[in-house]
């Protein structure tokens, strides 16, 4: 019996430990902001097992109630707690004051920046919200190493910046980046920023292989924010602001125009003598209430458009959950208001540009059981915008080309002012003329699951996600004819208008159409993962990814020449693997093979390999026990290959098209007797056509010094991007070959640098940094098949710049005859005189003529980009500060609103003396004609201006309410917050805002002047 009793104890006891060692533990690991810990190492202390917390920072091991974990992660205070199997352990890493960069999203995953071996830089939240924009994008500038940005107008919902990384590496096709929001392929601009957790910006091959055929542009990855286990923490934000644009162009008014207008014919040897003082005296002369309609002088941009723009925005988002269920939910609005004027005074419909948006996301983590984690996101944007009739560009031409002098904005009954010679008056083409109403609506829902197997093996787990993204509008259009009239007054000095007589210039229907545009698409997107990562003997870590993705884009519309109805299709395969060893050495091996539905069957598919290595040289023992101060000494290097399948300007490039009723002999007729005529061949399919391909090498160092204090990262890279598609130019028309299909003949070189550092200090109680950043980027064309050119070698574009321009080399001004007559012949451009631009004769046959057109060295994109963030924070107060600049871009001045007395518009006030006399050799303008001046008006590099700028881009100041007033009023968090947005640029330009192009016929860049209120419950 006591034997028996004793073999029963043992078993027990053997059960029980066996259990024991075989029970899991379950946890999650956040920082004390409650944001999750990704990447972070698990480990069962006096054993080789351990794991890495996934992307919400979760893990699970194997231990029982004796075991100790050791748990440590990059920018974070490491400890040690005892494993509580059976019960999902929440623990709180304290942060070293390391910013979001410390846990770096990656293509398909999240890694440490400890074992980041790719080109990524990162952004988060709290930069994001401090810039007060209607459009994500423009949050961006000066925030990211390798971030070329272009913001080319301040329109209500069309404010968007261009966005290039790493400059541009191809001549044909898409130069924008792949934009991903929470690992599928969407637009980023409309998304709140509270909403947003970090946007990275993936550039080199290591970190954009997995996305194949369409990574050799870089990447953007927007996440978005998640819930954490906790109570829930509810933060309401409410804005409010003005905008007003950065710059306007200035004209003159109608007394100097004419002045101005009155020496350009007498520079031409035309007759002046109506120009006399007391004529032009009279559009200055008010006595008189008839001259404000027969010598009018009107300020059309001061008249049509408003000084300043109300844009308000508000967010309330909810964050906590308990162990089984995490959320956040996020509901904003915003309302961004035009600079229209008049737009109040019309009682039948609204034409002020007006953007109003609502977002709304949320985001659901769900634990089925210990195995199982389902996330469900959703997100909704609903955008209503009212326009004009007519776009911003056209009204700001109008508004530009309108001479001062040529009629009022009204005659003194209320009607339109018109003249036959230009009837359209800009006033009564905005206001009364009609409205539109855009309305869109974007719905955007992923559901997935991750399934942890560490009953098959430590570290495994397996993930699947569906999205259905569906995006619709419907705009409303309705216009009118206007009816404009010219006012006579026989007598000027008559002072009862009402004897005047009125005669329509323009008539027609002037009742309000109604017409409807309205479609849709949708994308879905499928991807399906396999994951593995574990550590081994304490010093090797191992992870895996195996994942297969497609998705399916359907446009009913279509764009350009694509087939309307013909879904966009995407599938492949991506894989990555990594190797650490004692947080040391690190090595990485990235994949995707994927293809294209724009290739011909057989070549659709391809591998775009890279792979990836870095090294901790401050982790060796000859440098970690004598040199203290260096907390992080790292070196970085990726090589690989990666694909761009936007190429052409049209789908199904290798199918050649046909055109229907081309001409020719008939082949009878409808029952409308409409004769059905031939057909013929359009465009010759390319049946080899392929992707571009580019091979892309970086060498990048990360630094730290003094516990981090100051960090540094710096990158230099180089690509080759081949088959870009080009028309071939070597093959001679004498041929008969009217349609030639585009081919993969092209080849680009692109190399730059980057760098980034940062100062983060405490002085008492006050925390100081400052940060700033520097990237360039220079391409050059290698091959495009073009003509040798022996004989003009200066129009070739192989060996320049993608974006460099063509135009006529300006060498200044003719400053006498002699010096005309000594120049070669530019007689083909009218009659020369001295203070016209004087052209470089490129060719040497001593003549002017479009033969000496050439490439001039200039590009219109900025190569340089700079950003310096500075900024404190004390208890109660925090300042930051952002200034962004942008070199090596240029900008043409060209067309009628800059060129004087070109054609029917004013004259920008930069004229008026700064215009070419004897007495102003150097002056910035040539000499006055009273017409276009052929000579004058060429594209030549006389008009083409550097467009550096240096901005002070964001300021944000804010103030924390102490505790002790936030306890009587109930709240957990409040702080008030003044924020302004593009306050001051230093430029060159001065006319115009540099980032907008050309002429500025476009709608300003905004000034933003903000305040707000963020609580906490």
């Amino acid at each position: 019996m006591k034997n028996l009793l004793l073999y029963g104890l043992l078993l027990w006891g053997s059960i029980t430990g066996v259990a024991a060692q075989n029970a899991e533990v379950t946890g999650h690991i956040i920082s004390d902001t409650k944001t999750p810990v990704v990447g972070a190492t698990v480990r069962l202390k006096g054993t080789v097992r351990g794991v890495i917390s996934d992307t919400n920072g979760d893990f699970t091991l194997k231990a029982d109630h004796q075991d100790t974990l050791q748990i440590s992660a990059i920018g974070y205070v490491p400890i040690e707690i005892r494993a509580i199997p059976g019960k999902r352990m929440i623990i709180t890493l304290k942060d070293k004051q390391q910013d979001l960069s410390e846990v770096v999203v990656v293509g398909f995953g999240a890694q440490k920046k400890l074992a980041v071996t790719g080109a990524i830089s990162s952004v988060g939240t709290k930069e994001l919200t401090q810039s007060p924009v209607a459009n994500l994008s423009n949050a961006l500038a000066g925030r990211l190493p390798g971030l070329t940005t272009l913001q080319t107008s301040g329109e209500p919902g069309y404010d968007g910046a261009q966005l290039w990384i790493r400059g541009m590496a191809t001549f044909s096709g898409s130069q924008s980046p792949l934009i991903l929001v929470d690992g599928v392929e969407r637009s980023f601009g409309s998304i709140d920023a509270n909403e947003v957790a970090t946007v990275s910006i993936l550039k080199d091959a290591a970190s954009t292989a997995v996305y194949g055929v369409r990574g050799a542009n870089g990447v953007v990855l927007v996440t978005t924010r998640r819930g954490t286990e906790g109570r829930s923490n509810i933060t309401a934000t409410v804005q409010q602001g003005i905008q007003m644009p950065t710059r306007l162009p200035e004209y003159l008014d109608s007394y100097d125009a004419l002045t101005l207008y009155r020496t350009a014919l007498i520079n031409d040897g035309k007759n002046s003598a109506m120009y006399t003082d007391e004529y032009l005296n009279k559009f200055r002369d008010r006595s008189k209430p008839s001259y404000a309609y027969l010598y009018p002088n009107v300020n059309w941009l001061k008249e049509m458009i408003r000084p300043s723009a109300s844009m308000m925005q508000a967010n309330i988002n909810v964050s906590g959950g308990t162990s089984s269920v995490r959320h956040f939910v996020s509901l904003s609005y915003l309302r961004q208001n035009g600079l229209y004027n008049f737009a109040d005074q019309i009682k039948d419909y609204d034409i002020q540009a007006r953007s109003n948006r609502y977002n709304f996301r949320s985001n659901i983590d769900l634990d089925i059981n210990k195995y199982l984690v389902m996330e469900l996101n959703l997100g909704s944007i609903i955008r209503d915008n009212n326009f004009p009739p007519i776009g911003a560009g056209d009204i700001f031409g109008s508004l530009q080309a309108m001479q001062p002098w040529l009629y009022p904005m009204t005659n003194p009954d209320g009607s339109i002012s018109g003249l036959d010679s230009k009837a359209i008056n800009p006033y009564g083409r905005m206001t009364q003329g009609g409205y539109q109403r855009n309305f869109e609506n974007t719905l955007q829902a992923t559901s997935g699951f991750t399934l942890q197997l560490p009953f098959v093996t430590q570290g495994l787990s397996l993930r699947g996600r569906l999205s259905f993204d569906s995006y619709s509008y419907r705009n409303v259009r309705r216009v009118k004819n206007l009816w404009t009239y010219q006012y006579s007054l026989a007598d000027e000095n008559e002072t009862d208008l009402s004897k005047g007589t009125y005669r329509r210039i323009w008539e027609g229907t002037n009742t309000l159409s109604y017409d409807v545009f309205a479609n849709s698409n949708r994308r879905t997107w499928i991807e399906l993962y396999a994951n593995y990562n574990r550590i081994f003997a304490q010093k090797h870590a191992v992870t895996g990814m195996l994942l297969y993705n497609q998705q399916s884009y359907f446009d009913q519309v279509g764009s350009g020449n694509a087939i309307a109805g013909l879904p966009y299709k995407y599938n492949g395969f991506v894989g990555r693997g990594t190797y650490a060893y004692n947080d040391t050495y690190f090595a990485e091996i990235n994949f995707g093979y994927n293809g294209s539905e724009n290739f011909p069957r057989g070549k659709r598919y391809d591998l775009f390999p890279s792979m990836s290595a870095g090294w901790i040289m401050s982790n060796e023992s000859f440098m970690k026990g004598k040199l203290s101060f260096v907390s992080l000494f790292k070196w970085r290097g990726s090589v690989g290959t990666v694909g761009n399948d936007k190429i052409g300007q049209r789908r199904f490039l290798y199918q050649s098209t046909w055109s229907l009723n081309a001409g020719g002999y008939q082949f009878g007729r409808d029952y409308n007797g409409v004769a059905y005529t031939g057909a013929a061949e359009d465009v010759l399919g390319a049946t080899n056509v392929t992707w571009e391909k580019a091979l892309k090498y970086n060498l990048g160092m990360d630094l730290g010094l003094f516990n981090d204090a100051f960090t540094a990262t710096a990158d230099v890279f180089y690509e080759r991007r081949k088959n870009i598609l080009a028309q071939p130019g070597t093959i001679p028309a004498t041929l008969g070959i009217t349609s030639l299909p585009y081919l993969n003949l092209g080849e680009v070189e692109n190399k730059g640098f980057e760098l980034e550092a940062q100062l983060r200090k405490r002085f008492r109680n006050i925390n100081y940094f400052i940060k700033g950043n520097v990237s360039y980027a220079q391409n050059k064309i290698l091959q495009m098949d073009e003509p040798s050119f022996q004989d003009r070698p200066y129009i070739k574009r192989t060996g320049r710049s993608i974006n460099e321009q063509y135009s006529m080399i300006a060498l200044g001004l003719f400053q006498s005859q002699e010096d005309i007559d000594n120049s070669p012949d530019q007689s083909q451009f009218g009659r020369i005189v001295p203070g016209d631009i004087k052209y470089k004769d490129m060719n040497g046959d001593h003549v002017i003529n479009e033969l000496d057109r050439a490439y001039n060295g200039k590009v219109t994109v900025p190569t340089t980009m700079a950003g310096l963030a500075l900024g404190f924070n004390s208890k109660l107060i925090d300042v930051s500060i952002l200034f962004q600049g942008a070199f090596g871009g240029n900008v043409w001045l060209t067309g009628d609103a800059v060129w004087p007395f070109s054609g029917d518009v004013g004259v920008m006030a930069d004229v008026k003396d700064n215009y070419w006399t004897t007495d102003r050799p150097n002056a910035k303008y040539p000499r006055l004609s009273s017409s276009a001046n052929v000579n004058n008006n060429q594209i030549s590099t006389y008009w083409m201006t550097s467009r550096n700028y240096v901005r002070l881009k964001n300021v944000e100041i804010g103030f924390t309410l102490p505790k002790s007033i936030l306890s009587r009023v109930g709240l957990k968090t409040g702080r008030f917050f003044v924020n302004g947005l593009n306050l001051i640029t230093w430029d060159k330009l001065k006319i115009f805002d540099p980032e907008i192009p050309n002429d500025s016929r476009n709608y300003p860049q905004q000034k933003v002047f903000n305040g707000g209120l963020t609580i906490g419950l």
